[in-house]
């Protein structure tokens, strides 16, 4: 029996524009991509145009090893763009709407490879739209997983109350960072609160959320499990361009918890990753020897 972990991600696969140079990208797919780089098999659920980025985007999706099976094409809409902004090597997004992953249809799910899934991961953005939004309640009442991975991820104009309160009901792990946790204690509960704060009253009213992560880039991350909060500091890099850096560090998150149980090492992998991605060019640069040895 293959006892090789299975991730399957849902949401956004989009081009990232920067400069002249379109990179591909979209939060749930660098997580899946990353999560193949930790050892696991991963798929994604989502929707590209029939045009000539979608084409590219499902020849590059391929050579990532990420599974494609799950990916539906539109003729009507075109496949995801967004234009990125570097400021001080921090990503800004300009995002284009009424594309391709607006319209996930319930229609082209597997649901072979969902029932046999080891865990399941969720953003905000492609929740953006009605049809999406949907298509993902479907899969969550429909499929029971035992992990579901809510990486918040918010962009400016794409989410509400409605859509985070529902995410949250689905999930057993929570990651925000340091301006989310600003963000969603305001439009949640009209509250400025600290981390360790938001994470007691998010497990008080989602008791299944059993860890909440907190990354706040070079000052490493926080965590809040089993009642007790930590800080775990992470090594200083050089940062080349942040982007992807977040969904490298959720990939090797839950790939290292789902092997081994254990919050302070998974976390303490999660950094080194992030860290890896942060200093190099890209959203999902090949790992070094180092980081493949650290997650085998």
């Amino acid at each position: 029996m293959d006892d090789k972990l299975k991730i399957v991600a849902f949401g956004e696969i989009l081009w990232d524009v920067i400069g002249e140079q379109y990179h591909l990208g979209g939060a749930p797919l660098n997580f899946a991509a990353h999560a193949v780089q930790c050892g696991a098999d991963a798929s994604i659920i989502s929707c590209v145009g029939e045009d000539e980025w979608g084409r590219k985007a499902i020849q590059e999706i391929e050579a990532k090893n990420v599974s494609i099976s799950q990916i539906q094409s539109s003729k009507e809409k075109p496949t995801g763009t967004v234009k990125v902004s570097l400021y001080q090597g921090q990503p800004e997004y300009n995002i284009v709407e009424d594309v391709a992953y607006d319209f996930i249809s319930a229609e082209g799910i597997d649901h072979e490879v969902l029932s046999h899934a080891s865990a399941f991961y969720l953003g905000t953005l492609a929740q953006r739209s009605e049809r999406s939004r949907s298509t993902l309640r479907y899969v969550l009442e429909n499929f029971k997983f035992k992990t579901v991975f809510y990486d918040v991820n918010l962009r400016k104009g794409t989410y509400n109350k409605e859509i985070i309160e529902s995410s949250l009901e689905s999930a057993t792990i929570l990651k925000v960072n340091e301006v989310e946790v600003e963000v969603l204690g305001f439009l949640l509960y009209q509250k400025h609160m600290g981390f360790e704060i938001f994470a007691k009253l998010i497990q008080s009213i989602y008791p299944q959320i059993e860890v909440v992560i907190m990354t706040a880039g070079s000052g490493g991350c926080y965590v809040f499990s089993e009642g007790q909060s930590m800080h775990v500091p992470c090594e200083p890099v050089l940062v080349a361009d942040a982007v992807g850096a977040g969904d490298a560090f959720s990939a090797a998150f839950l790939t290292t918890f789902l092997r081994t149980g254990h919050v302070h090492e998974s976390i303490e992998v999660a950094n080194k990753v992030g860290g890896f991605v942060a200093s190099s060019s890209g959203a999902i640069p090949k790992y070094s020897e180092e980081l493949v040895d650290i997650l085998s």
